[in-house]
């Protein structure tokens, strides 16, 4: 079996394995969630928890001029919100992790589709 994308634990302490870049079940998740382990490309997991929802997003371009339409994954968002939000920015590639700290009212996080808050 693959290891998941990552592993949710509800606040009912039941546990909830995501998929993949290409098919992470995000949508699937279903109840309130308390915390969220999800692996690195290293290997490692970046673990966050106590926010009142979360949010995931994979960024990916595409080769337009070679033709080949390739799709790149390029970086994968996890979103806390709360009364501080953390926007953690994940390249896929080098694995560094950029962090933004800032409210649930930013404007970044108005612009994302509500219907994926979870």
């Amino acid at each position: 079996m693959k290891t998941p994308l990552f592993r949710v634990v509800y606040t009912d302490d039941t546990i909830y394995d995501g998929g993949t870049l290409e098919a992470p079940k995000w949508k699937e998740i279903n109840k309130k969630i308390r915390s969220i382990f999800y692996l690195l490309p290293t290997g490692d997991y970046l673990s966050i928890g106590g926010y009142e929802d979360y949010y995931h997003f994979v960024e990916v371009t595409q080769d337009m001029q070679g033709g080949s339409g390739q799709i790149n994954r390029e970086c994968a968002y996890l979103i806390g919100r709360g009364k501080h939000s953390v926007i953690y920015k994940i390249n896929l590639k080098t694995a560094s992790i950029e962090t933004t700290i800032t409210t649930k009212d930013d404007a970044f996080l108005k612009k994302l589709n509500p219907a994926y808050w979870r």
